[in-house]
């Protein structure tokens, strides 16, 4: 159809999008595919979990049970060798598809979730995790098949929607590149798509809906900046020559949010502004471009925002390159790499090997992230009282306050994952702290609803999208608390307190719940549940707090190092209460090593041997929990570089070789041959003349190590001989002698002719097809030793030839010679194929070198020549078989018994 219509398949336009044909809509209209303007976040308080952050963790997505489980679908091929995605055992991209063609916005989001931070400045999100990566081309086949296995996916790219900035349309003036994208069959003044709950949106639920751990992250695009050229002014109907001046929607309302990221159960992202001061978010805004929602049923979106302008990240124009981008594409890549490391953390936290049946339902994740979010206010002060709104959704996300939540040190908070039977009710009981708000989060993965037709009827189509119908509340006494609402009637309006019938996110917020009071919080659902049943999340902050914070200490408490092979025990100091001072009673003691558990045990000691980060959580009998300060522990491997560091080789002209030992200043030397100190030896250098393996041994900062050693012998090549043994070798014409040395190793040779260097004989062989004297030098570092001479002679006819049977040779790479019986009796049978030959003759010649048989034809038959020859009358002994085309000779030997 593409052809046939003239649509544009693949473009990559100036400004850095990729836009590709992806489907045809039910009414023949192509949908196209656009990446959107890529950026990267740095403002969600993901620093709080890394190591050395407010929260006193370690992650970072590098443990090994997230392997595999974070992926991108985008636009085109990550440059993989960029040098933020090596340095790992494992492979840091893993390239899942046959893209081809290397995409920056791709490449700028896989930094943003994973790069190392060779450049501190691009250092992602998940900087220790890997990446499995696709193009959108199919992407939803590929998600399906993939989706048991992820946890987190990233997809910033959506359909060509609404007004569109072609800055690639000829001329200079803007006004004239702009183009409308909308299907005028559907709606002349609005884009369908905008809010549509399209079929695509439909698969999406259904495979979330049957991956309940897999959340899907998708950015909200950047269609709010992008209005149109203004009023009265020509514009283009999308891709085509075909101008327009009718009125169309601005996309600068709300409305604007299109495509995949309309479905139920993934998280949406937007962008925000975020000012830092100190390090820390004090002010927040959506960022001008960003999409706002509803959908068409009403639902909110975005779900949350992550901070989105002037973000630095990896680009694929080279290993070493970076660029800034601004965008959604980023804010959802920011979101997804610091989701990784919530799933990174409850997985530790759950004691057990099996950290694969131990991660957050995707409910419980989406929730937790909506829960803990900041917002702001009328005037951008980030704070969390205000509802949510359909501009930036929930708020920004925190992941200082999430992990917070998981982590759950004073008891405040409270994490449920359940099932809600058909006709049953859920309660739960909970105290309120009372100097805090009582917040309720309910979160469900819901299954998918049936996609809206696209009809001219169904442009803001607000019939439901959601299948069971949910509804948490909290109850007092005497009173009923209801969740958020949103009006997309009113979509300006400020949330109430309502049934919420269209979100499979609700929330309740008690401003100023009565501190010590029991609050009863239900869940129940209307209808009838499809499948009869619903799994859900619930999550709950504003509890009543333990008074029982635990201060915990490690001893030694300072960063400290230890040498190679070496251990180190580590205890805690008496932990005490923090409001009371008193001692408790200690249940368990959870030693921790880069955030890893390494041992649960009743012991308040332990003793390590390797390098890490090292940190003690402890429980009481009552439950409290604390954790200490992590310790750094190095580990001291003193090290020292030998020159020259390979074997060593005396001999007559080098009887001493300096042996010298590079170490950092402070360094202590002890040499050893053979394993013995040399007495007085104790420079950084040692001049050896005899024998032996030689080696220094090292003390800095009271560490001791003794590396590798250099090897000194005697040369291999004190002197050279050469087989064969005769020094004058007698060949008859044509003939070739194989002259051959022993190979030494760590020698290089050298062969001569008439005292001149061969320039390409170099090796312990050499053939020899011409009269001369040769020799060779053999060279090992200051070793040389010169072979005596051996003379190569033609045979005269009168002079006997010289050459063992075992060294004649023949070296004719376009030929194969047949000669049998060897030894002969009465005949000899000689075949030789050579294709490029018209005539061959045979000459056999004696040992003196006299011709018995002179220029004998052969028979050519297809590709070769043969003969047979009678040789009965030839006196007993060895003979030569010289074949010529006239041009080439080749020689063979036969013994006549």
């Amino acid at each position: 159809m593409a052809h046939q219509h003239g649509w544009v398949i693949r473009k990559n336009c100036s400004n850095g999008r990729l836009m590709e044909l992806q489907a045809v809509d039910p009414t023949g209209h192509p949908i196209y595919f656009v990446t959107h303007n890529a950026i990267a976040a740095q403002s969600t308080r993901t620093t709080s979990v890394y190591a050395g952050g407010k929260l006193g963790l370690t992650l970072n997505g590098g443990s090994s049970y997230l392997v595999g489980k974070l992926g991108l679908w985008d636009g085109g091929k990550v440059l993989n060798t960029h040098q933020e995605f090596s340095g790992n055992d494992l492979p840091r991209i893993t390239p899942m598809d046959q893209a081809s063609v290397l995409s920056d916005h791709a490449t700028h989001l896989a930094g943003t979730l994973i790069a190392r931070g060779a450049n501190t400045s691009a250092k992602g999100m998940a900087f220790g995790a890997s990446l499995r990566v696709w193009d959108f081309t199919d992407d939803l086949a590929e998600v399906g098949t993939a989706a048991p296995d992820l946890l987190l996916s990233n997809h910033a790219y959506g359909p060509v929607v609404g007004w569109v900035y072609n800055p690639d349309r000829p001329g200079t003036d803007p006004n004239l590149k702009w183009e409308w994208w909308g299907n005028p069959a559907i709606n002349q003044n609005e884009d369908y798509q905008f809010g549509f709950y399209t079929s695509r949106s439909s698969d999406i639920d259904r495979i979330l809906f049957s991956n309940p751990y897999y959340l899907m992250v998708r950015s909200a695009d950047n269609k709010h900046s992008e209005t149109g050229p203004p009023a009265g002014t020509a514009y283009y109907l999308r891709n085509s020559n075909e101008k327009s001046t009718l009125a169309r929607s601005r996309n600068d309302e709300y409305d604007v949010i299109a495509g995949d990221a309309n479905a139920k159960n993934i998280l949406t992202v937007g962008a925000g502004e975020v000012m830092l001061r100190n390090g820390q978010p004090v002010s927040l805004s959506v960022a001008p471009y960003s999409g706002w929602g509803p959908t068409d049923d009403g639902r909110i979106k975005p779900d949350l925002l992550g901070a989105g302008t002037r973000i630095y990240s990896s680009i694929s124009s080279g290993v070493n390159t970076y660029g800034t981008n601004t965008g959604t594409s980023m804010a959802s890549a920011n979101v997804t790499g610091s989701l990784l490391l919530l799933q990174e953390l409850y997985a530790r936290l759950q004691n057990s090997t099996q950290y694969d049946q131990h991660f957050m339902r995707s409910a419980t994740l989406r929730g937790l992230a909506i829960h803990t979010a900041d917002r702001s206010n009328a005037i951008g002060q980030i704070q969390t009282e205000p509802g949510p709104d359909y501009r930036q959704g929930w708020g920004l996300l925190n992941i200082e306050r999430a992990a917070t939540v998981i982590l759950n040190d004073n008891g405040a908070h409270k994490i449920e994952e359940q099932t809600l039977q058909q006709g049953n009710t859920y309660t739960v009981q909970v105290t309120a702290q009372g100097d805090e708000p009582l917040l309720v989060t309910l979160c469900w993965t819901d299954p998918e609803g049936v996609a809206t037709p696209i009809t001219a009827a169904n442009v803001n189509n607000r019939g439901p999208k959601l299948i069971n119908d949910l509804d948490v509340r909290i109850k007092d006494s005497g009173n009923t608390f209801y969740p958020w609402v949103l009006d997309p009637s009113q979509p300006g309006k400020a949330a109430y307190s309502a049934d919420n019938t269209r979100d499979n996110v609700e929330q309740i917020y008690l401003p100023n719940p009565v501190a010590g009071r029991t609050y009863t919080v239900t869940v129940q659902h209307k209808g009838q549940l499809r499948y009869n049943a619903q799994p859900f999340s619930l999550i709950i902050t504003g509890l009543q707090r333990k008074y029982c914070q635990l201060t915990v200490n490690l001893l030694p408490g300072e960063d400290t190092t230890i040498c190679a092979g070496k251990s180190l025990t580590f205890w805690a100091d008496q932990p005490r209460v923090a409001a009371s001072g008193a001692v408790p009673s200690i249940l368990s003691y959870e030693w921790f090593r880069n955030g890893s558990v390494l041992a649960q045990t009743t012991s308040s000691a332990y003793q390590i041997t390797q390098p890490g980060t090292y940190s003690l959580r402890i429980t009481d009998g009552n439950g409290c929990v604390g954790t200490s300060r992590p310790v750094v522990v190095q580990q001291l491997t003193p090290t020292a570089y030998l020159s020259p560091a390979d074997n060593q080789w005396l001999c007559p002209v080098r009887t001493s070789v300096r042996l010298t030992a590079s170490a950092e200043s402070g360094t202590q030397f002890e040499w050893l041959r053979d394993g013995q100190i040399i007495p007085s030896a104790r420079a950084s250098f040692i001049d050896a003349v005899q024998t032996g393996l030689y080696q220094v041994r090292i003390t800095q900062g009271g560490c001791q190590s003794t590396p590798l050693g250099v090897s000194v012998q005697l040369a291999a090549a004190q002197i050279i001989s050469i087989q064969p043994e005769d020094l004058d070798i007698v060949l008859p014409r044509g003939a070739s002698v194989r002259l051959q040395t022993p190979a030494y190793k760590s020698c290089t040779y050298q062969w001569l002719q008439d005292d001149q260097l061969l320039p390409s004989a170099t090796s312990e062989r050499l053939l020899v097809n011409q009269p001369g004297q040769y020799r060779v030098r053999v060279s090992q570092q200051g070793c040389a030793v010169l072979s005596a001479i051996r003379t190569i002679r033609w045979s005269d006819g009168n002079s006997p030839i010289t050459l063992p049977d075992s060294l004649l040779t023949y070296e004719l790479t376009d030929s194969t010679l047949m000669l049998y019986p060897n030894p002969a009796n009465s005949s000899i049978y000689i075949r030789h194929v050579r294709p490029i030959a018209t005539q061959m003759t045979v000459t056999i010649i004696d040992i003196m070198g006299r011709i018995r048989r002179d220029s004998i034809p052969m028979v050519f038959k297809n590709t070769y020549f043969d003969i047979t020859i009678d040789v009965s009358d030839l006196p007993q002994g060895h003979y030569f078989v010289r074949l010529s085309d006239g041009y080439r000779p080749k020689t063979a030997r036969f013994l006549k018994r």
